[in-house]
């Protein structure tokens, strides 16, 4: 009898010591996290971790935009990258092997008009100009999908990038621009004669039974394949990270840990930016994930992405 016992506990132990093993991997995960909106949420994370010194588990670095940070990814000096959403589809169709495991930012575009315009509504943007920044990127789509829905026609010019656009705004040479945060602040602060008139995001939400998704984060799939377990905790805890930075309560210390990690350079700017997008920096994974962004990638006719592409437990 003693000898079944002994048994039963060594078995018991066993199970227990392998449980654990797969329930830890302390692998040190390198992650990009770009300037702006899809960064922001990984703030609380980064303070955490820059906290721990040479005990961090996650190594993080900054861009300015997703040019650089790609490519790093392409070479795997990062395992994991911040992203606008559409940049993730294009890079799974273009061959490179990830998987997007979370959303991380939802609507972040607004329109703004000067003191001599009028928008209450979509409807008074009927035969107006409206100016946007980057052709390339989803913003005309989503504007032109909200335009059609509500049967309303205007004409959209482009700006070769943000900036470009924010400085038009302070000139005073554009009457209705969309920006999204923190670009928004930023030209508010250079003209505060604008105001801003519509949150392109609740207006998606009233066409829309699917959330405007704008940013996500993806996964090496090598990586993945061999770190689940540290993919899965890290998870964890980015959406723990989110849910702080959401919280309007934790807007003093959100903002100056946004202001810390690079991801926005100014305190009254992060203040500001983070008090718009309440709501908008968001953590969805799994199934929920993958319906937005596929309703998502139909509105803006983008290529789908094959299902492998989502990382669904």
């Amino acid at each position: 009898m003693k000898k079944v016992i002994s048994l039963l506990l060594t078995i018991c132990l066993l199970s227990f010591m392998f449980v654990s093993c797969k329930q830890t991997d302390n692998t040190v995960i390198n992650i990009g996290a770009l300037q702006g909106p899809t960064g922001m949420g990984m703030a609380k994370l980064i303070d955490d971790q820059n906290k721990l010194g040479d005990a961090a588990q996650y190594k993080f670095s900054v861009f300015n935009s997703p040019n650089t940070a790609v490519s790093d990814l392409v070479s795997k000096k990062l395992d994991m990258i911040c992203l606008p959403t559409n940049t993730s589809a294009s890079l799974n169709l273009a061959g490179t092997d990830i998987s997007v495991i979370a959303i991380n930012t939802l609507g972040s575009l607004y329109l703004m008009s000067d003191s001599n315009t009028e928008i209450t509504s979509v409807k008074d943007l009927e035969g107006k100009t409206i100016y946007a920044s980057v052709a390339t990127s989803t913003t005309g789509p989503i504007i032109e999908h909200i335009l059609k829905q509500n049967n309303v026609n205007a004409t959209i010019e482009y700006y070769a990038d943000h900036d470009a656009l924010v400085l038009a705004i302070k000139q005073n040479e554009v009457a209705i621009a969309v920006l999204p945060e923190p670009k928004v602040s930023a030209a508010m602060v250079q003209n505060n004669t604008y105001s801003v008139d519509l949150n392109l995001s609740e207006e998606w939400d009233k066409i829309s039974d699917q959330p405007l998704t704008m940013g996500c984060i993806v996964v090496r799939n090598d990586f993945l394949n061999e770190h689940p377990v540290a993919v899965d905790n890290f998870l964890k805890e980015y959406e723990s990270s989110i849910n702080y930075i959401n919280n309007k309560e934790n807007l003093e210390s959100s903002a100056q840990m946004i202001v810390d990690a690079g991801i926005i350079p100014q305190l009254p700017l992060a203040k500001k930016s983070l008090t718009n997008l309440y709501g908008s920096i968001s953590f969805i994974s799994g199934k929920d994930m993958k319906d937005a962004l596929e309703s998502f990638y139909e509105v803006i006719n983008q290529e789908k992405p094959k299902d492998n592409f989502y990382y669904v437990d």
